[in-house]
């Protein structure tokens, strides 16, 4: 089959539909023609190129559309089935999708609109929860049993713990438009502990400089630009991580938590995360206070808290969800 994915990324908009559908992408090209259609740069924003980018590395081809004619251009995309991941959406687009293609999924995480589609997938813990507005045939994926993790984050775990919290990681996604890192690092520094902060492929090159400006002579703090971010968690008894995405991963390799809320679409998932007690959430970035950060560091600091929090993490993570949601894809499709 020919199996379109509209999504978009880049250091305005994040990084997190890219990464979630490249995972989708390489499960569904093992016996698909996969290729993504995704929307041009306006002149000077360099809004979409860290994502395009990033689709082209993993070796898939890109359509470009005019993101004015999202429609229209689709009309002229030869696919037989189109998977959408962006909020760039509304009834409209779901309604005239339908009819361009034979078969339509889309991956949510908001429950906006009435969605006519044929697979409607949400893989977060809060979906379940949601009351979908769908036609009666549409199959719903809901909750962490369809998470779709990475190839190494479905592999690996985390080293046993240690008595002492001596490595934290801190990550706040593909960019930092909010200045979230530098805040953190100036909350921190100064306690007796090795910090590792990857700077993401979409971060701006000025919060990189005030990134290296703080870190400048201090032996206890590493930047990780192009890493291997399983490694890095690896290394670490503590993460200090925004709520999207990446907590998912986190878990799935049984590392602890202190969760950030940086977007709408990510304060319900950190909350109830935090009432089950697989991560501790620290509430919006605006409220970030330096004793709250020190407050989750210390609760984290009892190793049997650590250990039930692992424990924890292995229930709700299925490793295969992505192996699953193709399945349900495939079945769609014969």
């Amino acid at each position: 089959m020919n199996i379109a994915i509209r999504a978009d990324g880049g250091s305005q908009i994040g990084m997190g539909h890219i990464m979630r559908t490249l995972t989708l992408a390489k499960n569904l090209r093992k016996n698909n023609d996969v290729f993504y259609v995704c929307r041009v740069d306006i002149p000077l924003t360099n809004k979409y190129s860290m994502g395009i980018k990033k689709i082209k590395e993993e070796g898939f081809n890109v359509v470009i559309i005019n993101e004015e004619n999202t429609i229209s251009e689709l009309n002229n995309i030869k696919a037989d089935l189109l998977i959408t991941d962006s909020y760039d959406v509304d009834e409209r687009y779901f309604f005239e999708t339908k009819k361009i293609f034979k078969n339509t999924v889309y991956i949510d995480d908001l429950n906006l609109f009435y969605f006519d589609v044929d697979i409607l997938i949400n893989p977060n813990i809060t979906a379940v929860d949601f009351q979908y507005q769908v036609p009666n045939d549409t199959r719903l994926l809901l909750g962490t049993k369809y998470l779709m993790l990475r190839e190494e984050f479905r592999v690996e775990k985390a080293k046993e713990d240690r008595e002492e919290i001596k490595d934290i990681m801190i990550t706040v996604g593909g960019g930092d438009p909010l200045n979230i890192t530098n805040k953190i690092l100036e909350y921190i520094i100064d306690l007796k502990i090795n910090y590792h902060v990857v700077i993401g492929p979409a971060f701006d090159v000025e919060v990189i400089k005030k990134i290296e400006s703080i870190c400048k002579g201090r032996k206890n703090i590493k930047l990780y630009k192009n890493s291997n971010i399983v490694d890095v968690m690896k290394k670490c008894d503590l993460a200090i991580s925004a709520c999207g995405s990446t907590i998912y991963e986190l878990c799935a390799i049984n590392i602890p938590i202190l969760g950030i809320i940086l977007a709408d679409n990510q304060y319900k998932i950190g909350t109830k995360m935090h009432e089950k007690d697989l991560i501790y959430c620290l509430g919006w970035y605006y409220e970030l206070k330096k004793e709250n950060i020190i407050g989750g560091i210390n609760y984290y600091s009892d190793i049997k808290v650590r250990k039930k929090t692992r424990n924890d993490q292995s229930k709700i993570i299925n490793i295969n969800g992505v192996e699953e949601v193709s399945k349900e894809i495939m079945n769609l499709c014969r």
